[in-house]
């Protein structure tokens, strides 16, 4: 992990070993059930959104409808997603977005607050039996392990933009890949390549892409020149085209609408203004935290502001002071396929969490702790 200092255009530390969040067993147990619920939620609400002909609604252009109704009746396999949660630790948690088909914070998640923890136990800086919420790792080997046994991925490529955490997320998913059995070699997305005469897309030797683990969203790739090719090309995605549907936050106004009063949702609107005043304004597609509007406060800026919007609840962030100022965290729930499987939690100096919000890593208490 490269990107863990300050920086001129960031001067806060990404990575933040100047504290940690401690839960209890208990704690873990329940929030570890909550978010399977909402997972199972999420996936299901995924699935009548395409079967009920909604996507428009999502922002999905037309072209594609087509193709991620395909996609989802061939049940196109999943490798992973991000579930972003507001929790103070007593009540319910509470569904902010989700991020499927490209969340990235992973090798921070899986690899870096594990061997933190490690470091810490080793030098006795915490007590023995302390643990961690976290076999986020050992999941996504099982689910490659799967797509290689019950899916038949025996090959594919693994392609980002070039930025350097987009790039080390993807040679970390290739590495357990490989450790599972699937060969694969990476190109970055710009070298994708594309040919009306070729049933998939392409690679920079001209050699088909059968499976394409591609973090590059979506949304970019249906604005561009050979968008088409998206709902032509034999290529699977890895995440599968039906991804888009979870990935846009117009469905957290499905998931209200099919579960009003959840204990796990917040109350979430297409219709401009159905909440009131009290709600966080955000694009049905954005990233990092751009072009969302809390309540009495300005946008944030970004590069989505053109897009429809979502109107969700506002919901009041844990808020923790320190030396340099408040810190308000949010939880991400990491899912393997369809099985939670452990925690990030990431700390924005502000109450809408950016790119640069700190990662701070957590410990599940021995019992009695």
């Amino acid at each position: 992990m490269t990107w863990y200092a300050p920086t001129p255009e960031h001067p806060v530390p990404y990575w933040g070993e100047e504290g940690y969040y401690a839960l209890t067993r208990a704690q873990v147990d329940g929030l570890r059930r909550d978010a399977q619920l909402l997972t199972d939620l999420v996936l299901e609400a995924t699935g009548a959104a395409i079967e009920e002909g909604r996507l428009a609604e999502l922002g999905i252009p037309a072209f594609l409808h087509g193709a991620i109704r395909e996609s989802w009746d061939r049940d196109d396999p999943t490798l992973y997603m991000r579930l972003d949660l507001a929790w103070d630790g007593v009540g319910p948690p509470r569904l902010l977005e989700v991020n499927a088909q490209t969340p990235t914070s992973l090798i921070e998640a899986s690899v870096c607050q594990w061997h933190w923890l490690e470091d810490r136990l080793r030098a006795g800086q915490l007590a023995a039996g302390t643990e961690q919420w976290n076999t986020v790792h050992e999941g996504l080997g099982e689910q490659w392990a799967h797509l290689r046994a019950a899916r038949g991925v025996a090959q594919a490529h693994f392609s980002s933009g070039r930025d350097a955490e987009d790039m080390a997320t993807v040679t970390y998913l290739r590495d357990l890949a490989q450790e599972a059995g699937i060969g694969g070699s990476f190109l970055a997305a710009d070298e994708v390549g594309t040919n009306p005469a070729e049933a998939t897309l392409l690679d920079t030797w001209n050699l088909p892409i059968r499976n394409l683990m591609w973090l590059w969203p979506f949304e970019f790739a249906w604005e561009a020149r050979d968008a088409a090719f998206l709902a032509s090309t034999q290529t699977r995605f890895i995440e599968p085209l039906w991804k888009a549907v979870t990935s846009s936050k117009g469905l957290l106004a499905l998931l209200h609408e099919r579960h009003p009063g959840h204990r796990l949702l917040l109350p979430a609107t297409l219709t401009p203004g159905a909440l009131g005043p009290q709600v966080v304004r955000k694009p049905l597609y954005s990233r990092e935290g751009q072009n969302v509007t809390l309540p009495g406060e300005p946008s944030t800026p970004g590069d989505y502001g053109d897009l429809p919007r979502v109107e969700q609840r506002y919901a009041e962030l844990p808020t923790f002071g320190t030396s340099d100022g408040p810190r308000y965290p949010v939880l991400g729930v990491w899912v393997a396929g369809s099985e939670v499987c452990g925690l990030g939690i990431r700390e924005g100096r502000g109450r809408v969490t950016d790119n640069r919000a700190t990662f701070a890593p957590h410990v599940v208490l021995p019992d009695g702790g």
